[in-house]
């Protein structure tokens, strides 16, 4: 029989009780190791459920995330595909990505995968041209929120045939959010305004967003802003008291202070404009706990003395 596994109906309990050995209500299974019956079906976030008869050999990763993910349970050496900037130890895989996005087709195509992992931002057209040219199975990784990264885990780990490995993955993310959390657990919430670039923020809605929540930071700009830039008239009436900004987001303190509606934010005077690394926070990988990490202690310091 196949085992079934859906990214939409697996929340925090159901994980918990993966890690404690059983799944689902299916069978027990040991945190060791796991002979993986096959075929196997995963819903993911896409329209279309995965579906492998054996344990995938040749990956195309097209999301940063999703290739660290794969890393970090064990099948890095059979990723042949990368988004530019991610980097497999002892390997040089393709780049089919580049910096802005755009999806090399032909060049994935060439690499002949039999999984295509991919996020829902990701061009979902350019997805299902690679997918149809070398009938590859493809994955569309939810990565939204920090449960999110943990429901991808446990799907890629039976994708590629390491389902013990992701539950021990998702047990230590889950314990490393829970001590982060223990530190947060007495301050009170801070506002806070999120700056991508450009003052483009994000919503309630994105992992960003989902990790800034968590870390009991409050959105000046609402769970649901607008795709454009923030207005900035908006801003200075929220008068946010921490203004988190992306490393490529190409926002400072200096640019603040330079700017003359942003120069009077309570945020700007008491110098509390925090660069964190995009790549950390944004990437729906297994390093999500340090992102977490890196937003509470951007906006409660004290709470990490």
């Amino acid at each position: 029989m196949p085992v079934v596994r859906s990214s939409r109906l697996l929340p925090c309990a159901l994980l918990l009780a993966a890690l404690a050995g059983a799944g689902c209500g299916e069978r027990a299974e040991p945190l060791g190791t796991l002979e993986q019956p096959y075929p196997v079906t995963v819903q993911g976030a896409g329209d279309q459920p995965t579906v492998l008869q054996g344990p995938a050999r040749r990956i195309v990763a097209l999301d940063p995330g999703s290739a660290e993910l794969i890393v970090a349970l064990g099948a890095g050496e059979r990723i042949v595909g990368v988004p530019t900037g991610v980097r497999i130890p002892r390997r040089s895989p393709q780049k089919v990505v580049s910096r802005t996005g755009a999806i090399d087709v032909d060049q994935a195509i060439s690499l002949r995968p039999d999984l295509l992992v991919a996020t829902q931002t990701a061009d979902q057209l350019d997805v299902a041209r690679i997918q149809r040219a070398t009938k590859a199975s493809a994955y569309v990784q939810p990565a939204a929120s920090l449960l999110n990264v943990e429901q991808g885990a446990i799907d890629l780990g039976f994708l590629v045939g390491e389902p013990a490995e992701a539950r021990r993955l998702v047990g230590r993310i889950q314990q490393d959010v829970a001590t982060i959390q223990q530190k947060l657990a007495d301050v009170p919430p801070v506002s806070v305004f999120v700056d991508t670039g450009f003052f483009i923020t994000v919503s309630d809605r994105s992992l960003l967003g989902d990790l800034v929540r968590r870390a009991k930071g409050t959105s000046v700009a609402g769970p649901s802003p607008g795709p454009g830039p923030y207005p900035l008239s908006d801003l200075r009436d929220a008068n946010p008291q921490v203004v988190l900004a992306t490393s490529d987001s190409e926002t400072t303190l200096r640019s603040l202070q330079a700017n003359p509606v942003t120069a009077g934010l309570a945020a700007v005077r008491k110098k509390r404009v925090v660069v964190v690394p995009s790549g950390l926070v944004s990437r729906a990988g297994p390093r999500v706990a340090q992102g977490l990490e890196a937003i509470a202690r951007a906006l409660h310091p004290d709470a990490f003395e």
